[in-house]
């Protein structure tokens, strides 16, 4: 899918479902999706089965950032391998090549309302305030304060630089 046509289908999703920019809605969902090419399905947003997720599943291989070599998952999830790197500040980190179940969704609708839910839970509370200023969420939502959003080291680097493209593309549709 071409960048314009991924905005031309989300951002008037993510206008309709509101609450949070759907600059950075539009944006996260093609960062996460690779601009819809690697989608799971409906979820853009690369969100995990969870503990309270009752609806289908695929298991997917994908890459996954820790702080610690001891992560392990319950079957059929597992670790295929773990590579070890310094970050920005000369930190051991660890990258996992795993399988990961990921949830399904029907509709983009469910995606987009499944993942504000996700967003207006109690650990991102603190960047709740900043939802309408893009890059200042992505900060909130990744910094050290309440949960981090995503476990990739450039994360808000790659969505701000996101950002710039939706925010071009979207005064042409």
């Amino acid at each position: 899918m071409e960048k314009r046509d991924f905005i031309k289908w989300v951002y008037p999703e993510a206008v309709k479902v509101g609450e949070i920019n759907p600059i950075f809605t539009t944006s996260q969902a093609a960062m996460e999706s690779g601009w819809g090419n690697r989608s799971i399905g409906n979820n853009l947003f690369g969100i995990t089965k969870g503990s309270s997720w009752n609806g289908a599943v695929e298991l997917v291989t994908t890459t996954e950032y820790f702080s610690t070599d001891k992560i392990s998952f319950k079957a059929p999830e597992k670790v295929f391998s773990i590579t070890p790197y310094k970050d920005s500040k000369g930190q051991t980190k660890y990258k996992y090549k795993v399988k990961r179940l990921f949830r399904q969704y029907d509709t983009l609708e469910d995606c987009l309302k499944d993942h504000l839910n996700i967003l207006k839970k109690p650990i991102y509370q603190d960047a709740w305030a900043y939802r309408n200023d893009p890059d200042k969420y992505v900060e909130k939502i990744m910094d050290s304060v309440g949960a981090k959003y995503a476990t990739s080291p450039s994360y808000v680097p790659l969505m701000k630089s996101i950002f710039r493209i939706v925010e071009r593309e979207i005064n042409f549709l």
